[in-house]
């Protein structure tokens, strides 16, 4: 019988996450997204909550009343889990879940966008009092840059 040649990787056993970050599913951001986290915010252990459309679903609620839910029943479930409760949200340029529902929303995108951000952050600390911290931003995307620096983050709240 042949020995199947295995690759491991880290576990980190008792490791409570820094903060919850939610964030959209789009390949594109990704790496983005993730040295965010890490370089800018100083989040050692995030848990990650990713989504197409990220937060697009406070915005369209309405029409997706299961997906807000399904939202906020997992960005509760980890706030609990963590040392502290610390919410990130971030939404994103040129996002293709929120071009799919575009016929639902009266404003122009971007602020479409920018607003589901604060509404999701005002929702979250209402839902959980012991909320320490919820920061919002924006990825966007500068043209004038080389494509493997073309993100930037842009605070919102």
């Amino acid at each position: 019988m042949s020995q199947v040649e295995r690759k491991y990787y880290p576990f980190h056993d008792g490791v409570k996450p820094d903060a919850i970050v939610v964030h959209c599913s789009d390949p594109r951001f990704q790496d983005a997204f993730r040295l965010f986290s890490q370089e800018e915010l100083k989040i050692e252990h995030p848990a990650p909550i990713v989504l197409p459309g990220s937060v697009s679903s406070v915005g369209v609620d309405f029409a997706m009343p299961k997906h807000l839910k399904t939202l906020k029943d997992q960005v509760e479930f980890m706030l609990r889990a963590g040392k502290e409760p610390k919410l990130v949200l971030i939404n994103h340029e040129d996002c293709k879940a929120y071009e799919k529902l575009r016929g639902f929303f009266k404003k122009a995108i971007h602020n479409q966008q920018a607003d589901d951000l604060v509404k999701a952050a005002g929702l979250f600390k209402k839902l959980v009092p012991a909320l320490t911290h919820v920061r919002v931003y924006m990825a966007r995307l500068d043209p004038n840059q080389p494509i493997e620096k073309r993100v930037y983050f842009e605070k919102i709240v």
